[in-house]
């Protein structure tokens, strides 16, 4: 290998931001994640990013389309107003990026019947995105809803 292809590839590796598929899938998830699981941002859901068809699995039956997803969302932040999901670790592979977070928020509403408590709540959780053509087309989250339930006095 000569002096310079060594340096581009000493470079490359030393760079996080590497044009690499997984990279790109990281950053694509990582920006998703940022406008709707943090900002709220519904309106991410129809940009270039997100496959028309896209589907959420959430936990071991509930099934979200877009459409499903945007009152999801909705009804999620009326109900924790400040509600922060902070990435704790990412790991991207050419068709799947996931997620480990940790959500934490204060109960200003009724969720699973539960009316607001005031309560400031932190769970954690785990979604797999799936990533097609720079597109996410699929989800899969588990979270732990029974702890948040507990700290809601349930």
């Amino acid at each position: 290998m000569d002096r310079a292809s060594s340096t581009e590839a000493t470079e490359a590796a030393a760079d996080p931001a590497a044009s690499t598929i997984e990279a790109r899938n990281e950053r694509l998830v990582r920006d998703y994640f940022a406008a709707v699981w943090n900002d709220g941002d519904l309106e991410a859901f129809d940009t270039d990013a997100v496959s028309d068809d896209y589907v959420l699995h959430h936990g071991t039956d509930d099934t979200y389309t877009i459409d499903v997803l945007r009152t999801a969302w909705a009804d999620w932040y009326a109900t924790f107003p400040d509600l922060r999901n902070e990435i704790e670790d990412v790991i991207a592979t050419a068709d799947r990026v996931v997620v480990r977070y940790r959500f934490s928020g204060t109960h200003r509403a009724t969720v699973f019947g539960v009316p607001a408590t005031g309560i400031e709540v932190e769970t954690a959780g785990i979604v797999i995105f799936s990533v097609d053509d720079r597109q996410i087309v699929e989800g899969w989250a588990l979270d732990d809803v029974y702890g948040l339930l507990q700290q809601l006095g349930t």
